[in-house]
């Protein structure tokens, strides 16, 4: 074989291992910002983000824009001993682009929360779906777009079905809410029929 062809194929299998590496980093950075969330470490999750002007963070409860709304959004809230928010992330869907040095993501959100609210502890369940992107910055992946879709919020003692959905504050749009049926845009194609 060719000189020249063996330098294709390591070539080939170098950047197929460091997208592979990529792919692993991210679904740990994703993994690391839902553990971090479930205390609202907020100085944590902060420094998972971008310092880029177009980060954003869009959850059922606004849009923050910058690395100054990341800060808002996540900073300056004392978590009681008694609040809960465990968040499972599943189903991860990475797709890192060519060059290596952006990426999306999509996973579902399933958490069991207990929040204080009006003096009694209330007990729901979180259901949604994540569509992020993710940049490398100084050879870190980062969070650049974390956009929470909410499908669901329901008190624990009704389930969702008879209780479907929590108000959130008032939205400038309902992006998601079951029973509506309507589906978060995937940032990828069908793996089989490109459409």
């Amino acid at each position: 074989m060719a000189q020249q062809e063996l330098e294709k194929r390591l070539k080939t299998l170098e950047d197929s291992v460091r997208t592979i590496q990529d792919m692993e980093e991210i679904k740990q950075l994703q993994k690391i910002y839902g553990y971090y969330l479930e205390h609202w470490q907020g100085e944590q999750i902060i420094d998972l983000f971008s310092d880029a002007p177009d980060t954003s963070v869009e959850l059922f409860k606004g849009v923050y824009l910058g690395k100054d709304g990341v800060k808002r959004c996540f900073s300056g809230r004392k978590v009681p001993p008694e609040e809960l928010h465990a968040l499972m992330q599943l189903s991860g869907v990475v797709d890192v682009d060519p060059g290596g040095k952006t990426a999306k993501g999509r996973w579902y959100g399933f958490g069991c929360l207990a929040v204080p609210r009006d003096g009694v502890i209330r007990a729901t369940f979180e259901s949604g779906i994540y569509e992020n992107e993710y940049v490398k910055e100084g050879g870190k992946w980062k969070f650049k777009k974390l956009h929470w879709n909410r499908t669901f919020g329901t008190p624990y003692e009704d389930g969702w079905v008879k209780t479907p959905v929590l108000e959130p504050p008032k939205p400038d749009r309902i992006n998601t809410a079951y029973p509506s049926g309507y589906i978060v845009p995937y940032h990828y194609k069908h793996p089989i029929t490109g459409k």
